[in-house]
């Protein structure tokens, strides 16, 4: 972190350089977490953009010390929130975008990997039917990777606090979860397969 802060405060005093190296050591981060709010790859790309941007323009707010990555998340969530509220209006139904899982970690193992996009999926959707700051902090977490800490300082929030309704938001996105996957399981005409529990 030590070299990150020290990377940011040359930034502060107009090197290029560094900005680009800045740019570089935050990006997969920060694409990841405008990925998660973003429907398609394109979109995500341009927001990352619009995100970096606003942390360039705002960068002399920076408090030398402090968590870089949390600040940085401050900086550019009333950015990326418009973003999912627009999101979240118009593509009510939409998967995630398959390029966009492409940039997320991926299994070694062809098969969980093609498993694990269907999960990615199913989530990105039902992440909609949740309140919007419990689908935030999903994405914060398991999406964008921050940690808990990370999260308190981005939300202001106390530390078990964020803890607390990530666990909630977890459960409700979980039952969020069943329930897509009971309604897709059962077949036209509202009838279980013959046979079936």
């Amino acid at each position: 972190m030590a070299e990150l802060e020290i990377t940011v405060e040359r930034c502060r005093e107009g090197d290029e350089d560094a900005w680009s190296a800045l740019v570089s050591t935050t990006m997969r981060p920060i694409y990841r977490l405008c990925a998660s709010y973003a429907p398609s790859a394109a979109e995500a790309e341009e927001l990352t953009q619009e995100v970096y941007f606003k942390l360039w323009e705002n960068l002399h707010r920076y408090r030398p010390g402090s968590n870089f990555m949390a600040w940085a998340w401050r900086v550019a969530k009333n950015l990326i929130i418009d973003s999912y509220r627009r999101s979240r209006r118009e593509r009510e139904a939409a998967w995630l975008d398959p390029e966009i899982i492409d940039h997320l970690p991926a299994a070694d193992d062809p098969h969980e990997q093609t498993e694990r996009r269907q999960r990615l999926r199913l989530i990105a959707t039902s992440l909609h039917q949740i309140s919007e700051e419990l689908a935030t902090l999903v994405l914060m977490r398991d999406f964008a990777g921050l940690s808990y800490q990370e999260m308190a300082e981005a939300t202001e929030l106390p530390l078990g606090t964020v803890k607390s309704r990530l666990n909630r938001a977890r459960l409700e996105l979980a039952s969020s979860v069943r329930r897509r996957v009971q309604i897709h399981a059962v077949p036209p005409g509202g009838h279980m397969a013959e046979g079936s529990a």
